[in-house]
């Protein structure tokens, strides 16, 4: 499986991008999830900016760790961001999958504060959630086993 990984940070913080890459790696092994490609865009924003596109996609007037956008999402197809139409062609022909991730690395650190974690077990917990959700998956038990499975690597 080809998997291609584009990380842009648009915030101050520092973010570690190996980390980034390695959990967005083993959280697509780990899924079991049989593809000739993935491709996703990792997209650190700040708090207002992750707030304003909460409203627009989903309504929701806060701040939020990470959001979601597969293949076929309305965010992706209004050049929101993400891939590009050819992808998206090619996610209906072959076996792939792929989308945007957009975190917000100040919420990520007041939930890694609220539960006396490392920021990197965070991150990695909120990482593997965004890639499970884009291939696919659904809250539930085995969902979030597999993200704490994740991030207990790292820290």
């Amino acid at each position: 499986m080809k998997i291609s990984i584009e990380i842009n940070n648009l915030t101050k913080k520092k973010i570690n991008s190996d980390l980034a890459r390695k959990v967005v790696r083993k959280t697509v092994k780990l899924s079991g999830a049989k593809l000739d490609i993935f491709d996703i865009s990792v997209v650190f924003v700040g708090e207002a900016e992750i707030r304003k596109i909460n409203w627009e996609y989903r309504k929701k007037k806060k701040s939020t760790d990470v959001l979601s956008f597969n293949l076929d999402s309305e965010y992706n197809n209004n050049d929101g961001g993400g891939p590009s139409a050819s992808l998206r062609e090619q996610a209906r022909l072959r076996s792939v999958a792929g989308g945007e991730l957009v975190l917000c690395p100040n919420v990520i650190a007041k939930n890694a504060r609220e539960s006396k974690v490392k920021f990197e077990r965070e991150l990695a917990f909120v990482l593997a959630h965004g890639v499970l959700h884009i291939l696919g998956w659904r809250h539930g038990k085995k969902m979030y086993e597999l993200q704490d499975q994740i991030s207990l690597n790292y820290g």
